[in-house]
Order: structure tokens, then sequence, then C-alpha cells
């Protein structure tokens, strides 16, 4: 990172983040037979992140969580619970390789505006992983819903 945060820069980040995450901090698990989960580690720091989803016709249609994660891993599962009406595979490929970008210094702009606070991560190669759990949780999920289509 180019510049050196501030006390006050740091504390809207942290505040950001909090706002974020505070979102998927109760957990709001799904069940019935339509409902698909997965867990995912970051085995950096311990992060942990369960997701429950019923996905039709390509799009995540409930979501639900278990969010065991850094305030990091946190936010970044609040934003994308906001996203649910734009849950499909591309999408969450394409903004999961934005965020990674913005994660390795190497992009500033996301399709999500919010996500764009991560820039400040850069310096916390630790926590990046973290941050890219409902990605993977996610890309997890829409391969089991692609396999149980082709399968049925």
């Amino acid at each position: 990172m180019d510049a050196i945060l501030d006390d006050q820069a740091i504390e809207a980040i942290y505040g950001k983040l909090k706002t974020h995450g505070l979102v998927v901090r109760k957990d709001q698990r799904l069940s019935g037979p339509d409902v698909q989960s997965v867990t995912v580690r970051s085995t950096l720091c311990g992060s942990e992140l369960t997701l429950d989803a019923v996905i039709r016709d390509g799009h995540v249609q409930q979501l639900g969580w278990r969010a065991r994660a850094c305030s990091l891993g946190q936010a970044t599962t609040g934003i994308v619970v906001r996203h649910l009406a734009e849950l499909d595979a591309v999408k969450v490929k394409t903004v999961g390789s934005q965020l990674q970008a913005i994660l390795k210094g190497r992009k500033t702009a996301c399709d999500w505006p919010e996500l764009e606070l991560f820039t400040f991560a850069e310096d916390m190669p630790v926590r990046h992983e973290s941050a890219m759990l409902p990605f993977r949780a996610l890309a997890q999920l829409f391969k089991r819903a692609s396999e149980k289509r082709g399968g049925a």
C-alpha cells in the first residue's frame, strides 16, 4: 500500500467492515430438500464459513450462513448477502476475480463498489483467503448445482 493510513482512516475502514459484517453476525441457516451446503476454511488464519443455498436456473434463490471469520471474511460475506439478487455463477466469478485483484493491489475498481474498501488489505496477505471465503463457497455450490442438473 502506497499511503500510510492515519488513525481516522483506519477507524473509518474498520467501521465499514463492521457495518458489512453485521449482516452475517447472527447465523441464518437454511434447511430443506433443495438446500446445498458447503463449508470453506482459510488455511492461513482459520476463518470458516458455511453457506447454504437454494440454486434454481443458475441463480441463488436463498442464502444462509454460519460465519466464523475475521472482520474481512464477515464483511465480504455480508456484501455477498446484500447482492443476493445478482448471484449467478458468472457474477460470482467476475466479482471474486475483481476482489482478488484488489487484494493483490492490481485493481481498485469493482462491479460491487463496496468491495473497493479492501484496497487497504493489500499488505495483509494472511487475511486475503478469509476475504475470499464467500466466493470460494459459492463457486463450489454452483459446481454442485451444475453437476446435479447434469446428472438428473
